[in-house]
């Protein structure tokens, strides 16, 4: 809905509920006549700008009001609120106001409901905020709250969530009524031997820089929900945790240090359905007792050192297991989840499962739903894709990467939904298929197989696709699709989408399509992934639709967490871009092709571009490029000089134009090409500058004093000599002279009696300093020379 509201004919009007629509601002000026309004929800309808709390003064019966959700970004001052002493709701939470919270919002003394989350708050806590007596819930979350953590909140508190902001002391909130705290991304602490008089539900402390379990969790036998996430807890693994509190339902505590073997019974598992434990130092295998009543459906213990095969009873007894995440160990042995027919995520790689697909297909052969991630790369699986994957309707994520798979892709998994297909470093081969799916496809990594032959036209009209990586294949064909002779329906020209296109290592021909330059190589549409500090797995919150209030309540929120990653080589190295990583590189790269032609001039207007390379083809020339970070044309047969308009590349940090056939001078060394090392340049003889230490002809041979300087800045010295060409004269002169010599005494015999009697006296000089010994021996050697050189003169003459 949109518009204003008819205020004539409900004067009367109690209740007023407009969340989630499209009104604007203006619809504020209507809704102040209706004064006998006790609530008013308008959440959600992105209103934007700043909040007119003014056309509201004349709702003084207002008990609760909800303005979450709107984008309001002005300094709130809360002075404006105390118009509304009925006030026992108030919910301002995901805007962006800014400022401080003020003394102003102690003035309702019958708040018992306060969200101000994620908003742009500052400062520190007033303490006034203590004579809020009837305060029960308290939301501060995701401000830039700072200060020490205050003490004198009311003791009818049950929920508090403080959870990243600055805040930082000890937390002494000894209230018998809290049920939830929520604390994440502070740096709070509790006090040693503190005996607390409440029984919590939930505990949640992400990223708080815990050292040690909290002593006071001893005394917990009430926890449904314990996130202790994201610290350096060390140690073993607390099983008193579960034994205290059989209640337990969801148990985080990822990304510690806790470490040993993992014993898992049927006594500590009667009611948890959350358990995660991923990136600890776990190891050994896993000893798995728990019955048939296991009631988890999530279990993630990736990034560990677990060994050893995959317990069957956990495959078999936990049934209800909608997520699986087992990746980053050293598990062994072949993949059978026996009656995990409820999978959805399903994240295996990076182990030593070996066998093939065939054993997953009593649980998924007869199903059309299946699961929504499947994760496998980096085992030893072999044999063909099981065409019954592609009954899976829910797929959205398949990673076969580096397995032993081979054969074809069907088209009956490509008529899928699925967004991410990475099939790369596997021994599939044959035709690449004509039938992808074009609505939903957004990455596509086939690198490193055995295909042939031309890219199909259906894989080029994929409109949503960001990323395409089919490099080292063994495809062939032009870039260009000719038809009639002219240059039309230019085929890579349509992938309008795509931020990173990757054909390098291939037989592709022909030259390079003017038309490129219509690639955005700007990435869009979202991504797969969760954010790795979130706690979003359960809500716990007080109800509070109108005056009577629900008791705590927990939600269940499924997140899909998966890694959507692309390998681009820039800079010289081959990198692995992650998740938001990907939304800052682009990349072009026709490497070790056969490509021939100029390089086009339109590339020119790519401005978001960050790699390009067009190293080992066969293309002539190039001019200039627009903003780009790495730029790599080596091994072709560019001719011509380096464009001067390369100097202006103010981002450029990796730049080739190796072994070529380039010539003249190298651009002067100014901002980023004063970074760039002489091999960047070799093999072109005809270069010269001072990076190659080749002198070029037009220098003069006297250079003035502030040419002198600046190449003594540039080089130490401000002449250059050629040393390969020092070298070749030096040899060739000396050849010749020694040549020369030896003529001269085989002709002239004068010369001849001159060398001898030289050496007779130089040989007697020396003799006479050695002993006599050493002068007889010189002294016979030297007769013997001259004997044989006289009887060699005489024969000649």
């Amino acid at each position: 809905m949109e518009g204003s509201f008819p205020n004539q004919g409900f004067e009367r009007l109690e209740k007023l509920d407009i969340s989630w629509n499209i009104f604007n601002g203006s619809i504020l000026l209507s809704l102040g006549a209706l004064t006998s309004l006790n609530t008013l929800i308008f959440s959600y309808n992105d209103m934007g700008g700043s909040f007119p709390i003014q056309e509201l003064k004349n709702l003084k019966s207002l008990e609760f009001l909800d303005i979450s959700g709107n984008g309001f970004n002005n300094t709130l001052s809360f002075l404006e609120f105390s118009t509304f002493k009925r006030l026992e709701t108030l919910n301002l939470g995901d805007n962006a106001f800014t400022g401080s919270i003020s003394e102003g919002l102690c003035g309702l003394k019958d708040l018992r409901h306060l969200d101000l989350s994620y908003n742009e708050f500052g400062g520190t806590l007033p303490q006034c905020l203590g004579n809020l007596t009837s305060l029960t819930f308290l939301d501060l979350s995701e401000n830039h709250l700072t200060g020490r953590l205050p003490s004198f909140w009311q003791p009818n508190l049950q929920y508090v969530d403080l959870s990243h902001n600055h805040l930082e002391g000890v937390f002494s909130f000894n209230y018998s009524s809290l049920e939830v705290i929520r604390l994440s991304g502070n740096k709070i602490t509790f006090e040693n031997g503190w005996i607390p008089s409440f029984q919590l539900r939930a505990l949640i402390m992400q990223d708080c820089g815990l050292e040690s379990i909290l002593e006071f969790l001893f005394h917990q036998f009430k926890l449904k929900e314990l996130d202790l996430s994201h610290n350096n807890l060390k140690g073993r693994f607390p099983y008193w945790l579960l034994q205290n509190n059989g209640g337990l339902e969801i148990l985080n505590l990822m990304n510690n240090s806790f470490n040993g073997q993992l014993e898992i019974g049927a006594k500590m598992l009667p009611s948890m359905t959350y358990l995660n434990l991923a990136r600890n130092h776990f190891e050994g295998d896993i000893l798995f007792s728990a019955g048939d009543d296991c009631k988890l459906e999530t279990l993630d213990l990736s990034h560990n050192n677990f060994s050893g095969e995959v317990p069957e009873r956990l495959l078999s007894n936990c049934t209800s297991l909608s997520l699986l995440r087992l990746s980053h160990n050293n598990f062994h042995g072949q993949i059978a989840l026996f009656n995990l027919t409820r999978i959805a995520d399903l994240q295996l790689n990076d182990n030593q499962f070996e066998g093939t697909l065939s054993s997953l297909h009593t649980n998924f052969s007869h199903q059309s739903y299946g699961p929504v991630v499947l994760h496998l790369s980096n085992n030893r699986l072999h044999g063909e894709i099981p065409h019954w994957m592609g009954n899976f309707a829910g797929l959205i994520y398949l990673n076969l990467r580096d397995n032993l798979f081979q054969g074809q892709i069907s088209c009956q998994l490509l008529s899928t939904e699925i967004e991410y297909l990475d099939l790369s470093y596997n021994s599939f081969s044959g035709l690449l298929p004509s039938c992808f799916n074009g609505n939903s496809l957004r990455q596509i990594n086939l690198q490193g197989n055995r295909f042939s032959g031309s890219i199909p036209e259906a894989l080029l009209n994929i409109s949503t696709l960001n990323s395409l990586d089919l490099s080292d294949n063994e495809l062939l064909g032009t870039i260009l699709n000719k038809s009639g002779g002219n240059l039309s329906s230019l085929r890579f020209c349509q992938l309008n989408n795509v931020s990173l296109l990757d054909l390098s290592r291939n037989s592709f021909s022909g030259s390079i399509p003017h038309c490129l330059y219509n690639l955005s190589f700007a990435r869009e549409g979202g991504h797969l992934y969760a954010p790795p500090f979130s706690d979003a797995l359960f809500t716990w919150g007080i109800g509070y639709r109108g005056s009577n209030e629900t008791p705590l309540a927990n939600t269940y929120i499924f997140q899909a967490e998966v890694d959507e990653e692309s390998e681009f080589v820039t800079k010289y190295r081959a990198d692995t871009y992650k998740n938001k990583a990907l939304n800052y590189m682009s990349g072009l790269d026709l490497s070790d092709n056969n490509l021939t032609g100029e390089i086009p001039y339109e590339l020119g207007a790519l401005s978001h571009i960050h790699a390009l390379n067009l190293s080992h083809n066969q293309l002539t020339s190039f001019s200039n490029l627009s903003k780009i970070e790495s730029l790599d044309l080596s091994y072709n047969i560019l001719s011509g000089q380096i464009p001067v308009e390369l100097i202006d590349l103010n981002f450029l940090e990796a730049f080739s134009v190796a072994h070529n056939n380039l010539s003249g001078r190298i651009p002067d060394m100014k901002g980023q090409f004063s970074t760039f090392e002489s091999k960047s340049y070799e093999g072109n003889p005809f270069l010269c500058g001072t990076q190659v230490r080749r002198k070029c002809h037009d220098d003069n041979d006297e250079p003035s004093p502030s040419q002198m300087e600046s190449r003594q800045e540039a080089s130490g010295k401000w002449y250059e000599i050629d040393r390969e060409i020092f070298f070749a004269s030096f040899s060739v002169t000396f050849i010749i002279f020694v040549l020369s010599v030896i003529t001269i005494l085989y002709v002239n015999s004068y010369w001849q009696q001159r060398l001898i009697y030289h050496t007779r006296r130089q040989t007697s000089s020396i003799g006479r300093s050695k002993s006599c010994c050493l002068y007889i021996s010189s002294s016979h050697n030297w007769r013997s020379q001259q004997v044989r050189l006289q009887t060699i003169m005489s024969a000649n003459n």
